[in-house]
Formats: C-alpha cells, sequence, structure tokens
C-alpha cells in the first residue's frame, strides 16, 4: 500500500481471560502503517500480523472491534467510534481485515480493541493504539473554508492550523491527488517544525501564476522541510528576489526532491534566493528559471553560521542578466559551503554561467561544471570534480579535471519517472567512475548511497560524478520477437 503521511501504531498483546495451552490467537509483530488524520478507508491488515496458535494451519479472522475496556466475551461489535475515528470489521474469514477511518483537525489518540478467533474457535484479543496527528490536503484549491477537515482542506487551509497548533506538525497529501495547484498569492511559512510532503515533483505543481512568488521561508522560520512537489511560474517585481523559493534569516530549511522550474524574479535568485540561512538541498532540479540580477537558478548570500549545501542537484538552462546564469554565491558573510555530486550545466550566460566569490570556506565534491566555474574564493578545497572550463581564480584539492569535455547530453531528460529531470552520460565520459574514494569527502556509497533519482552509488566500481549515477539497462526484445 503506497502511503504518504505518518503516524504510529502499537499493538499489543493482551491474554484473553481463559487462555487454552493451544489454538489461542495472539499478536507477535508492531502494526506498521501510514495514513492522516483525515484518512478514509485505510486498512489495518491486522491478520498478516497474528498467528493463529493451530500448527499447520494460519486460519483466523477478526470477529469483533469495541473499546478497549470492553471485556473480550463482549467484544462482538462489527464497528466502534470514539467519535473522531472508526474502526470496522472489513470481510470475512481469514481475508476480512480491519477498516478506519478518521475525521478531525486536531491531534488525537484513537485507542481500540480487536478479537481475534481461529479455525477451533479460540479467540485472543489485542489493543490498537492510534496516534493521530499529521494533516492531510484533499483539494488543490487555494481558499478553503478556514478548517482541514475531511470536506475541505487546501494547503493553505493546513498550513493555517500547523501555524497554530503550537506542535511540530506534518502536512502531505490525499492518495492519488495530482494536478496543479494555482496560488493567489504567495505562501508564507509561520510555523516552528513544519514539513510539506508532497507525493512527488511528477505529481503536484504549485504555481506563482507568473504573478506571485510561491513560497516564502521568513526570518524566525526554524526546521522547516519541504518534499515532493514542483514550484514553477513564480514571479517577482521591482527587483524583489527569489521568485520560486525566498529563504531569509531561517534556520534549518530543507529542500528534498523537489524541482523549482520556469520562475521569474525581477532581482537576484530566479528559482531561489538563501539570504543569511541556513538551507540544505538534496536530491533536486532547478531548471528554466531567470533573474534580473544574480544567479538564475540559485542566489545565495550567505552569513557566519548559516551554512548551505547542495546535493544531488541538478541547476541547468537558467538564465540571469548579471553574474552566475546557474549558481551566485557570495561568501563574503562567512558562511561555509558545500556543493556535493552537484551537476551545474548547460545555464547560458551574460557574464559568468556559474560564480562563487567572497571570502567563506567553500567544498566543491564530486560535481561538474559545464561550461564552466568562476571562482574568485581562494578558500575552496575542489576534489573529484570536473570543469568544462574554469574561469577566474582556481581551485586546491585532487583528482579535478579542468579545460576537458566531460560528454553530458545537453538535454534534460526525466530519469525513472520520478518527474525530476537531470544531463545523462554514458561509459565514455569522463564523469563515469571519476570519483576516487581515496581522496576527499565524497561520501559515496557511506553517506550518499542514491544519485537524485534515487539509482544507488555507487553503481560500478566506483560513483560517478554529478547529480546523475549511470545505470545499464539492457533491452531485451527491443523489436519485437522474430
Amino acid at each position: 500500500m503506497k502511503t504518504t503521511t505518518a503516524f504510529a501504531i502499537y499493538l499489543l498483546a493482551l491474554l484473553p481471560l481463559t487462555a487454552a495451552a493451544q489454538g489461542v490467537p495472539f499478536t507477535n509483530n508492531d502494526l506498521a502503517l501510514e495514513s492522516a488524520i483525515n484518512s478514509q478507508d485505510v486498512f489495518l491488515d491486522v491478520l498478516s500480523n497474528d498467528d493463529s496458535g493451530v500448527s499447520g494451519n494460519d486460519f483466523k479472522e477478526v470477529i469483533g472491534v469495541c473499546s478497549p475496556t470492553t471485556n473480550d466475551a463482549d467484544c462482538t461489535t462489527a464497528t466502534y467510534t470514539d467519535g473522531v475515528a472508526t474502526a470496522q470489521v472489513n470481510g470475512s474469514g481469514d481475508n476480512n481485515n480491519i477498516l478506519l477511518s478518521s475525521n478531525n483537525d486536531s491531534s488525537h489518540q484513537f485507542d481500540f480493541k480487536y478479537l481475534m478467533q481461529n479455525i477451533d474457535g479460540f479467540t485472543g484479543s489485542a489493543l490498537g493504539l492510534v496516534n493521530l496527528s499529521y494533516i492531510e490536503v484533499n483539494n488543490l484549491n487555494d481558499s478553503g473554508n478556514g478548517n482541514c477537515d475531511s470536506i475541505t482542506c487546501t494547503l493553505r487551509d493546513a498550513m493555517t492550523f500547523a501555524a497554530n497548533d503550537n506542535e511540530p506538525t506534518t502536512i502531505s497529501f490525499q492518495r492519488d491527488l495530482q494536478g496543479t495547484l494555482v496560488l493567489g498569492s504567495t505562501l508564507t511559512i509561520n510555523s516552528i517544525d513544519l514539513s510539506i510532503l508532497g507525493p512527488g515533483a511528477n505529481q503536484l505543481t504549485i504555481s506563482g501564476n507568473q504573478q506571485h512568488r510561491t513560497l516564502h521561508v521568513p526570518a524566525g522560520s526554524e526546521r522547516f522541510t519541504l518534499s515532493g512537489v514542483t514550484l514553477s511560474h513564480g514571479k517577482t517585481n521591482g527587483s524583489q528576489n527569489g521568485a520560486g523559493i525566498l529563504i531569509e534569516n531561517a534556520l534549518e530549511t530543507v529542500i528534498d526532491g523537489v524541482r523549482i522550474t520556469n520562475n521569474d524574479a525581477s532581482g537576484d535568485g530566479g528559482g531561489l534566493f538563501i539570504n543569511n540561512a541556513s538551507v540544505i538541498i538534496s536530491n533536486s532540479e532547478i531548471s528554466h528559471n531567470i533573474a534580473g540580477g544574480n544567479g538564475g537558478g540559485i542566489s545565495i548570500l550567505g552569513g557566519f553560521g548559516y551554512d548551505v549545501s547542495i546535493e544531488n542537484t541538478t541547476i541547468s538552462n537558467n538564465e540571469s542578466i548579471a553574474l552566475g546564469s546557474g549558481l551566485f554565491v557570495d561568501t563574503t558573510g562567512g558562511h561555509n559551503l558545500n556543493l556535493r555530486f552537484l551537476t551545474s550545466a548547460y545555464n547560458p550566460a551574460n557574464v559568468a554561467d556559474n560564480r562563487i566569490e567572497g571570502s567563506g570556506n567553500v567544498f566543491i565534491e564530486s560535481s561538474l561544471f559545464a561550461p564552466g566555474l568562476s571562482i574568485t574564493n581562494d578558500n575552496n578545497i575542489t576534489n573529484n570534480s570536473i570543469f568544462n572550463n574554469l574561469g577566474d581564480g582556481s581551485i586546491y584539492g585532487n583528482n579535478n579535471l579542468t579545460e576537458v569535455d566531460m560528454g553530458l547530453n545537453s538535454q534534460l531528460i526525466e530519469i525513472n519517472q520520478s518527474g525530476l529531470y537531470g544531463h545523462t552520460f554514458d561509459t565514455s565520459s569522463l564523469a563515469y567512475n571519476h570519483v576516487d574514494g581515496m581522496v576527499g569527502n565524497s561520501g559515496c556509497g557511506t553517506e550518499v548511497l542514491t544519485d537524485q533519482f534515487g539509482q544507488s552509488r555507487p553503481e560500478d566500481t566506483a560513483c560517478d560524478a554529478g547529480a546523475y549515477e549511470y545505470r545499464y539497462v539492457e533491452v531485451i526484445f527491443a523489436t519485437g520477437f522474430e
């Protein structure tokens, strides 16, 4: 079963009132299921987690659900509810299970008992403890009823609820909810400890409708996570920065598995602008964004203590009027910049396609820059990386190649049906098996286990440089049978 949100379920074994020496069903494993507080018709397959107690016969069935305080002998009803959640016996015989539904707009613990029976008629019970604490978006409108329930829960409703619940909150999306959410105004993060977990960049797009910035992570925000969405068609005017995302003076922002594309900033950072904020970007794509200033894809202005890391990410086909059509970073504020398994390629430049300047600490590992990089920051350590062209400045480290054609496919290609695009190559590319695990801090196969698209690292004897790990796919009967 595909799951998109999480709560914890723990099934605790309870001894029956009259335990026979044989034939008593009992719980032998916790049941781990993920769902949401507004979910309907969630199957709890308790049969797969219980033993019948009869040797050679695994027949068993759920025959009742009830309140935790009900005696086993009286636990014969097919449905039990506490007013928020409901457990119902679903099906019959050894194919049945429990059907869970819930409808509420606040955290809640749902406790119930279920009674099992085996082929010989022996019974045993177990207690289910269900902690419902997550919010589920169930439609793609931008305005709702002000609540977040099973009838209407928009993303903006969910974010409003999260801002007022005074606890860590996860927002996820109803199963099979796909399409584009068109914003009437910018989404602003007003919560501490908030996670928005989308269903995938190929399933959900949040659009600024070419009128608004899509997302703002403002000063005071802490521990915000965004994953599994596409952010597109954000726009700013009047020299404002960050049309896709603006992150400023925030702590511990995480962007993972996100596609940031077709955004247009009048100022810096067409796709993403980071100003004095600690940010981790991983497994993402930043493409086809435009900036009227620096950093068509990403622009970063750091400050001491606000470190930025970008890993397993493709920055491609972005444009800027000034410096760094793909990536622009100013480390003058003294922050640390970490780039690992990055591909920044084919960003047409007016001045420089990728630019890093300032005096902060810069660590570049196992990355690809095509056409190249202008790096005036001498305080860099660079390993296992390849540059078609190294412009202003120098790099300091080992196993690097400069002034070479690394052999990338210039086209962006969707890989693994992930909704994320990247630049592929074959075994003739210099990027293939380029990473020397004895050099630098690549973390190949230890800290970095996959590429941007979920493919294992390493696939061969060594990791490939950049966001893409080459995988040989054997095609059998490509032209049909003869």
